[in-house]
């Protein structure tokens, strides 16, 4: 489960030929013309936002930018190849701005926010204030909900930002150590859940149901899986089958997962593809627990419902690939 990672960062080049030094960089960068918003949006934590702008510029400001371009290498490797070239001739001065850095949390936002302002010094603002405000030696951190492991969304983010008044490599250093600890305390219960999942089905094929499983949670960033073995689940009394056991260590409820998990037992047909078995503090947390209306519905129609909640937060390719897991399965 990733929480911390860096942001893209800001490079801002004071030159007289604005169109000379754009052209070079979607040449040779394979860089490409963005508004603000949308480098944001398409940026992820190797990318480089430069601001072009005239030479009479000093501050870091993304109003004061001719063109923007959104660059898919660091900033090391644009400036490295910008001073290599005949075009670095062209430049008058070029400046770094704040860097950026996103971290997921969970539980209360505000609660959050507060403690990093009270233990960083930080000052809540939005993405052109910080970056305007911000020197090379401060950190814009941006919070959200949503996983971090690949490009998230401007609108994920929570607002406001903090503008922290030190370098990336120390926030990184106090996060990494202390990250889940802000996570933790943030929580409705001040603490995580630990589950067991038994794996169980008729037709054997436990290592692909365990596949899918694990892709699932790795891709939404669910949590850590803490063990793995094989197990007896006591289905009726006085009768066990075998079944496979991960155990899953997350900030999520236990009806958040069993959601989650009834959204994996069947396909949008309504056939049934596995049993999944979510147990907490020893007990069996049922279907039931999950749909709470008093109006009669079958398991396949709930869980039919769930699926398609899931297929909303997974990204095309990833359902795409989950499809394809599937597909030996559909034709038990």
């Amino acid at each position: 489960m990733l929480y911390l990672r860096m942001g893209p960062r800001f490079l801002f080049v004071r030159t007289e030929a604005v169109e000379d030094l754009k052209d070079y960089l979607i040449r040779e960068l394979e860089g490409e013309t963005v508004s603000f918003h949308q480098g944001l949006d398409n940026a992820s934590d190797d990318c480089t936002l430069c601001f072009l702008t005239d030479t009479d510029k000093i501050r870091t400001s993304i109003e004061d930018a001719k063109e923007i371009i959104l660059i898919k290498e660091v900033a090391s490797v644009c400036l490295a190849s910008i001073i290599n070239s005949h075009i670095g001739e062209l430049l008058h001065r070029v400046d770094m701005g704040p860097a950026s850095m996103v971290m997921r949390i969970a539980g209360n936002e505000a609660k959050i926010i507060e403690r990093l302002k009270r233990d960083f010094n930080g000052e809540p603002v939005d993405w052109e204030e910080g970056i305007r405000k911000g020197e090379k030696g401060d950190t814009i951190l941006s919070l959200t909900q949503k996983p971090i492991n690949e490009g998230i969304r401007e609108r994920d983010f929570i607002v406001p930002s903090i503008l922290l008044p030190h370098p990336a490599s120390y926030i990184q250093k106090k996060l990494r150590n202390e990250g889940l600890l802000y996570i933790t305390q943030s929580l409705d219960r001040g603490e995580w859940y630990e589950f067991r999942i038994n794996i169980y089905d008729s037709y054997g094929k436990y290592n692909e149901h365990y596949q899918r499983l694990i892709y699932i949670l790795s891709v939404l960033e669910i949590g850590m899986v803490l063990g793995e073995s094989w197990t007896k689940d006591h289905a009726l009394m006085l009768y066990s089958v075998l079944a496979f056991q991960i155990r899953l260590f997350t900030f999520y409820t236990p009806i958040e997962i069993k959601k989650l998990l009834m959204s994996l037992e069947y396909n949008l047909e309504g056939k049934r593809l596995v049993d999944f078995d979510l147990y907490y503090r020893n007990k069996k947390i049922s279907w039931r627990d999950v749909d709470k209306s008093k109006a009669k519905r079958y398991k396949e129609e709930i869980c039919r419902g769930f699926r398609l909640e899931l297929y909303e937060r997974l990204a095309d390719k990833d359902r795409e690939r989950l499809l394809e897991m599937e597909e030996g399965l559909n034709q038990n």
